[in-house]
């Protein structure tokens, strides 16, 4: 399975600029002999702070102007998987959708949200192309062990992570480390694939973030089944990451948490059902 993933520069409101960014790493991915491509999170509009610009800046998938774009992205041959803000009804989604040569295939919405004007998903879908599965998490779902497992035990051999980490720039460097190793945990821990899409936006360009400056510095990466890097991007530069992940890789064998024993599924399921457990959980959307 050859794979690509885009780290590139978005702009702000713009969808026709950066569905031109979407198409050209289209055409790049495709003369690379790419099967699927990785764009980043909410890449087609931006990410905003406050729910009044992230509805005008959002689109259904309904509509005819989606269908449009899904006429755009067949004009190319690897499957994408692009970011987008998805007006659901009356609702709104962290939506990364999965499109093939013209045709939506399914998408997959954040479930652990960072701005309570989003909706949460609660779907965790897998995918296949040419005979390989994989799942995605966005962002913040990569900080947590369940929604990639979800998809590991579904048959993910691939977990495809977008992101959009524009972030103050007094806690970038951490915040980066950090996010670096929550990703070598789930490849580990699931024995997949763990592969991060993500944007660069140069400090002072985009909106605040809670109020203060912000910055996107990249550092996107392709994570083996070790959870080492076989891909980097490294930060602030626009660029390709183009893999061949080995057919060895792609097996179907047994992975380590095929091994829990019932006990151990009780007391994980008596814990999440606990009453100190649920106290503790954050409300962190709206519309829950």
């Amino acid at each position: 399975m050859r794979i690509a993933v885009c780290q590139a520069g978005v702009v702000f409101g713009d969808v026709e600029a950066n569905l031109k960014t979407t198409l050209d790493a289209l055409r790049k991915a495709e003369d690379a002999g790419a099967q699927v491509l990785c764009m980043p999170e909410t890449f087609l509009q931006g990410y905003f702070n406050n729910e009044e610009d992230a509805l005008q800046n959002s689109i259904s998938l309904d509509s005819a102007e989606f269908k449009e774009l899904l006429g755009e992205f067949g004009k190319f041959s690897p499957m994408l998987l692009l970011g987008l803000n998805e007006l659901r009804g009356d609702r709104l989604f962290n939506t990364m959708v999965v499109a093939d040569r013209g045709q939506l295939v399914g998408r997959y919405s954040k479930n652990y949200l960072v701005y309570d004007y989003f909706c949460r998903g609660h779907d965790f879908p897998v995918f296949e192309k040419d005979g390989v599965k994989f799942g995605i998490i966005i962002c913040a779902d990569s900080s947590y062990m369940e929604p990639a497992r979800i998809e590991a035990m579904r048959g993910a051999q691939i977990i495809f992570s977008p992101h959009f980490n524009y972030i103050g720039h007094k806690g970038v460097d951490a915040h980066t480390n950090t996010v670096r190793s929550q990703h070598v945990a789930r490849a580990v821990e699931n024995e997949v694939y763990v592969i991060k899409a993500n944007v660069v936006v140069p400090e002072s360009v985009g909106e605040p973030f809670m109020g203060y400056p912000g910055v996107g510095v990249g550092d996107s990466f392709i994570l083996n089944r070790q959870g080492i890097a076989v891909r980097e991007a490294g930060i602030f530069t626009e660029t390709m990451l183009v893999h061949d992940i080995p057919e060895e890789d792609l097996s179907g064998a047994k992975r380590r948490y095929h091994s829990a024993s019932d006990e151990i599924i009780r007391q994980l399921f008596e814990e999440y059902e606990s009453e100190s457990f649920k106290n503790h959980q954050r409300k962190v959307s709206k519309y829950d």
